[in-house]
Parts: C-alpha cells; sequence; structure tokens
C-alpha cells in the first residue's frame, strides 16, 4: 500500500507540473516578455578578442612607414580597435622618426587612421629631432600620413615655441599649419 501511495504522489506532482506548464504556456503565448537589461547582452559592436601587447604596422613598398604598440587592446567586429598605453612611431622616408604617446585611442584597423585622447598624462609626439608636441587629442590618417586636433596644443623645439589652438601636420613633409591664436617665440 505504501508503494502504491508513493506512485500515486508521484504521479499526481508530475501532473501538477504538466499543467502548470501547459497553463503558462496558454497565458504567456501571445504575451512580449521583455528581457532584464542586465541579461541582454550590450548594445553596439561585439568584443572578439582581449589582448595585452598589441602591434600594428604598416608598410609601403617593403619600408615601414609606420608602426603602433600598445599595452592592452579590445577588437571588435566592426574592424576597431580600443587601445589603452599606445604609441605610434612614425618613420619618413629619409629614417628621422616621431612618436606619438596617448593613454587612450581608437583605430581603424582596415584604414589604420586613428584617435588619440589624453588620459591621466597629455597626448605628446616627441621627434628625432628634438622637437615636443603636446595636447589633449590627436587625429591619425593613415592614408594621407596627417595628424590634426582642434584642442589647445604647445609646440617646443631648441629655436621656437609655438601655441596655438588647432593644427593640422604633414609627417612625411614635416610641416605644420595652425588653425588660430598663435604664439611663437623665437630662440637663438
Amino acid at each position: 500500500m505504501k508503494r502504491f501511495e508513493k506512485y500515486f504522489r508521484m504521479a499526481f506532482a508530475f501532473l501538477t507540473l504538466i499543467v502548470l506548464l501547459y497553463g503558462s504556456y496558454l497565458l504567456l503565448r501571445g504575451a512580449d516578455v521583455t528581457i532584464p537589461s542586465l541579461f541582454r547582452p550590450p548594445s553596439g559592436p561585439r568584443l572578439i578578442m582581449s589582448m595585452e601587447g598589441f602591434r600594428f604596422a604598416e608598410s609601403d613598398k617593403g619600408r615601414v612607414s609606420w608602426r603602433m604598440r600598445a599595452g592592452n587592446a579590445d577588437l571588435y567586429e566592426n574592424k576597431e580597435a580600443q587601445l589603452k598605453g599606445l604609441d605610434i612611431t612614425f618613420i619618413s622616408p629619409d629614417n628621422k622618426e616621431a612618436v606619438l604617446s596617448g593613454d587612450t585611442g581608437r583605430m581603424d584597423t582596415v584604414t589604420g587612421n586613428a584617435s588619440i585622447r589624453r588620459g591621466t598624462r597629455e597626448v605628446r609626439v616627441v621627434t628625432s629631432d628634438g622637437y615636443v608636441l603636446s595636447t589633449d587629442s590627436l587625429f591619425w590618417r593613415a592614408g594621407e600620413r596627417l595628424i590634426r586636433t582642434a584642442d589647445p596644443f604647445k609646440l617646443l623645439g631648441s629655436e621656437i615655441y609655438l601655441e596655438g589652438k588647432g593644427f593640422s601636420a604633414n609627417i612625411d613633409l614635416r610641416t605644420l599649419m595652425v588653425d588660430g591664436n598663435v604664439k611663437a617665440v623665437l630662440q637663438e
């Protein structure tokens, strides 16, 4: 008798579970159920890979024209890399170098274009012939080999101190075009 009671209770519990599930289905089959934001995947491009020690280089006719190193990189499905602790070294055809450094940045891994922003330290460009440029952000257009900012900047060299607001510079031609508020001091 006890064995029969045990099977009866199990069958009753199983039947109750089926009725509850079917009743829930009937109640919710046309309802729009939203998932709480905690359980939804984040919107935007999907992260593919995170890494330490990211390196990227571009060469032209067998000669490296620029290379990038970053302490950390997050690579996304839209071919964008978010970078931390980065340096971009530009190498001119006459083998002069300029190193651009910044705390954070983004780079399009298809075009090589990048934006570098100030974090705890300013964005800097240091050239092999002694010039130091500092600002809050820089944008690198790899195809044209141009850097640009709309922010205030300072440039210090052995013969000149220059400051202003906004500039664009051609890395190969070593030219700088200032947008406005220019102040210059020439030194001997």
